[in-house]
C-alpha cells in the first residue's frame, strides 16, 4: 500500500477513497467536495465527519492529539490521509505515530506549481515543431 504521494491543494480529491479521512495539516484551503470525512480539532480533542467544502478543515497539531488517534478508528475510517507542506516536522511525527500504531495512513505533500511549468521555453517550442513537422502538420 502506498503511504506517501503528492498533489496540490486543488487537486486532493484526486487522491482521496471512500472512507479516508482527510487530516489538513496546512495553512491551505483544500478543494474538497461536500460529505468528504475531515478531522477537525474541538479544543484538546479530534473530531471526524462531513464537512461542507467551505468550511476549513485546518489543524493546528500538538503532540497531545497523538492520544485520541485510536479514537479515529472507527468502521467508517479505512485510512488517515494527512496533508502537509514539504519538509513539515510536525507531519513526520504524526506519521511515524500512526505507522506505530498501525493505523492504515497516506501522507500526501502539496505541491507549489511553479510558474514556469505553465509556459513552453524555446527548447520546447523546437521540440514540439519538430514532431509536428516529422508527423506531417507542418
Amino acid at each position: 500500500m502506498t503511504t506517501a504521494c503528492s498533489s496540490t491543494a486543488n487537486s486532493i480529491m484526486e487522491v482521496l477513497h471512500g472512507g479516508d479521512a482527510l487530516l489538513n495539516l496546512t495553512s491551505q484551503s483544500l478543494n474538497t467536495s461536500s460529505g468528504v470525512l475531515c478531522i477537525t480539532r474541538g479544543g484538546n480533542r479530534l473530531q471526524c465527519g462531513p464537512v461542507s467544502a467551505s468550511e476549513s478543515t485546518a489543524v493546528e497539531w500538538r503532540d497531545s492529539l497523538a492520544a485520541e488517534l485510536g479514537a479515529l478508528c472507527r468502521p467508517e475510517v479505512t485510512r488517515i490521509v494527512v496533508v502537509s507542506e514539504e519538509h513539515s516536522l510536525v507531519a513526520q511525527q504524526l506519521v511515524s505515530e500512526l505507522s506505530r500504531r498501525q493505523i492504515p495512513h497516506l501522507h500526501c505533500t502539496l505541491m507549489e506549481q511553479c510558474e514556469a511549468d505553465a509556459f513552453m521555453d524555446a527548447e520546447d517550442t523546437e521540440a514540439v515543431t519538430e514532431r509536428l513537422r516529422q508527423l506531417g502538420y507542418l
